[in-house]
């Protein structure tokens, strides 16, 4: 029985396909996956200087988003939509901090723009996921059809 031997014609037709295949993959994610769904979650102007804040200020080193962070202090990826938190929760400890965090020494319109920035983030998804419905590429069609 002969062994079946690639020749370079058929390594070649190989290789064209996976490339077509990986440009067809690319173009199907980045298309379909790329569109914001919930218009609270684009980042404004405030939810800009809020996210640049959040980094300097290092809150990660404490906080999670999307479970990914220090675990000193809680996950904030939904704390803005949270029953009994909300933007003046968050307010509050930002700017006062409590006996595990310290207050940030921000003024209360970098206090604003840090809790824009939350509530973007909240508009973006839930932490942990529950549900998730994906697509053959590897998206997701929809995530958690429960009401958080």
């Amino acid at each position: 029985m002969a062994a079946f031997v690639l020749t370079a014609r058929h390594r070649r037709t190989i290789l064209v396909g996976l490339v077509l295949l990986f440009i067809v993959q690319s173009a199907i994610t980045y298309t379909t996956a790329t569109s914001v769904k919930d218009e609270r979650a684009m980042y404004n102007e405030a939810a800009s200087r809020g996210a640049q804040l959040y980094r300097d200020l290092n809150c990660t080193a404490c906080h999670q988003l999307y479970g990914l962070g220090g675990y000193m202090g809680p996950d904030l990826t939904n704390t803005m939509g949270t029953p009994g938190k909300g933007p003046a929760y968050a307010k509050a400890f930002i700017l006062h901090g409590t006996q595990r965090m310290p207050a940030l020494g921000v003024t209360p319109e970098q206090a604003d723009d840090i809790v824009a920035f939350l509530q973007a983030v909240d508009a973006t998804g839930t932490h942990p996921i529950r549900h998730i419905d994906l697509t053959p590429w590897g998206t997701y069609r929809s995530m958690h059809d429960d009401a958080r």
